[in-house]
């Protein structure tokens, strides 16, 4: 590969390549959208913005058999993009972080734009 002709480009790679934080922010980054990426979740998050729910309602919406939302209800708990509460004999979710809710929220104004 050829080196540019001009520009600063070498300082920005020197400055990417021996940075801790960016390669910290890239792993972080990283695990969100490997998080979101399962579509299972975006079900459970799209109806978890909308208000608090039990995990008999969370399979319903999304239509998944309990062990498998649960799963999903645990990985995001795990990661505090969700969080619950025990109400009687039931737990009930919300959301946690509303950072997550704000990607959620982008990603769905940025449906129908082209790439090109």
């Amino acid at each position: 590969m050829e080196g540019c002709i001009k520009g600063n480009h070498e300082k920005i790679r020197d400055k990417l390549l021996n940075s801790a934080e960016y390669a910290d922010s890239v792993k972080e980054i990283s695990e969100i959208f490997s998080l979101l990426g399962e579509p299972t979740r975006v079900k459970i998050l799209l109806a978890l913005m909308e208000g608090e729910l039990c995990v008999y309602h969370i399979c319903e919406i999304t239509g998944g058999k309990q062990s498998a939302v649960s799963q999903h209800l645990r990985k995001l708990k795990d990661k505090y993009v969700i969080k619950c509460r025990k109400e009687a004999n039931q737990v009930l979710y919300s959301i946690a972080d509303e950072h997550i809710a704000t990607i959620v929220k982008t990603a769905l104004s940025h449906r129908g734009c082209k790439f090109d």
